[in-house]
């Protein structure tokens, strides 16, 4: 595997303090050597402290205090501070230029007002600080809803500019999807994107499988550590293996879980723990549903050559079947098994399990 396929991630990377966390965190232990270096100072005028030393000692102590009282506050200003960088860095480069170049031009109407106006009796500091705020605020704002009328703030083939690309998001595959044999080719297709994450517990799942006695259940197994090599060997993808939730219960459910921790997608063919997922806000990559999503669709009228290869469930039913594996049901084609007839589509049905295909022989003429 990868380089990083057998090193977990450390939890502790996850909580790392942010920036704003060790600022406020910082800015309050340092609050608490003044108020301790204060109280010092006044514990010795009073004559209930004695000597120099004892004023440092308390002012190491206001700062270890300071230290200790301040993680949950300093963690919830390092969350607002992550949200307003984050904000600010969304912000369009020529929305910033259009407030600076507001507000310059707010500053300067205001230093010429303040040369006119400084003859006028009774006016101080506050009319001219009042001044500075709206024309600062009125004419930021209005080059703000205005830059796209402003040529100098227009950004250059504004149009033409593509969207920011979102990060791809990382897929948690499934213990179906890999026995299910059908996720290399959907890789060699370029339809995945993102590193896949194979969750330890589903390698020890697989394992159970391979190692199983049921000779059926064995050969899944074997064929789901075959798909594993082809994957972890694959130019176009990276794999991980992630030992993020190594607790007890039910697969399906650590699996949403790593999901939602991870804010990853899920790969499977469980249709059930696709919906459990999906309920629970995971995005799901069902692989039955992409095979049924690219299979060619044939409306009312269209006409086709099918081998009847058996009879169906209803009196006069025969079966036949598209290259893809699509079920054809041919009303009237019971007695016709092992014949080649032409057929004409008559409706079509998608269930869960894929789609079916609905048709009647095209006047009963044997073409094989």
């Amino acid at each position: 595997m990868n380089a990083s396929a057998d090193r977990a991630p450390n939890a502790h990377h996850r909580h790392a303090p942010t920036l704003g966390a060790a600022l406020a965190r910082a800015l309050l232990s340092l609050a608490g050597g003044v108020v301790g270096y204060f109280l010092a100072d006044l514990l010795a005028r009073r004559g209930l402290l004695s000597g120099p030393n004892n004023l440092l000692y308390l002012t190491i102590v206001g700062l270890l205090v300071g230290y200790l009282v301040s993680g949950r506050p300093a963690r919830r200003f390092g969350r607002f501070w992550n949200r307003a960088v984050e904000r600010i860095s969304s912000l369009p480069p020529d929305a910033v230029l259009a407030a600076f170049s507001g507000a310059t031009l707010g500053l300067l109407l205001t230093v010429l007002l303040n040369n006119v106006l400084a003859a006028v009796p009774g006016f101080t500091w506050y009319w001219s600080q009042l001044i500075a705020v709206v024309l600062v605020l009125g004419l930021g704002g209005f080059f703000v809803a205005n830059r796209r009328l402003i040529p100098f703030l227009r950004p250059v083939d504004a149009q033409a500019e593509p969207r920011p690309r979102r990060g791809v998001a990382d897929k948690v595959v499934d213990t179906s999807a890999i026995i299910d044999g059908r996720l290399t080719a959907v890789v060699d297709a370029n339809f995945l994107e993102g590193k896949l994450l194979l969750p330890h517990f589903v390698l020890t799942e697989l394992q159970r499988i391979a190692d199983s006695d049921d000779p059926l259940r064995r050969q899944r197994g074997r064929r789901g550590l075959e798909v594993l090599d082809e994957l972890v060997e694959h130019q176009r993808v990276s794999t991980e293996v992630v030992h993020d939730d190594e607790g007890n219960g039910p697969v399906d459910d650590r699996l949403v879980r790593l999901c939602l921790e991870r804010g990853a997608a899920l790969i499977t063919t469980d249709y059930n723990l696709s919906r459990v997922a999906a309920l629970q806000g995971v995005l799901v990559l069902n692989l039955h549903q992409l095979a049924s999503a690219v299979k060619a669709s044939y409306l009312p009228g269209e006409r086709l050559t099918l081998a009847i290869v058996r009879q169906g469930r209803e009196a006069g039913q025969g079966l036949a079947y598209l290259e893809d594996g699509t079920m054809v049901v041919v009303e009237g084609a019971g007695d016709a098994v092992g014949q080649t007839l032409a057929v004409v589509v008559t409706s079509s049905l998608q269930t869960n399990m894929g789609r079916m295909i609905f048709a009647k022989p095209d006047g009963a003429v044997e073409v094989a």
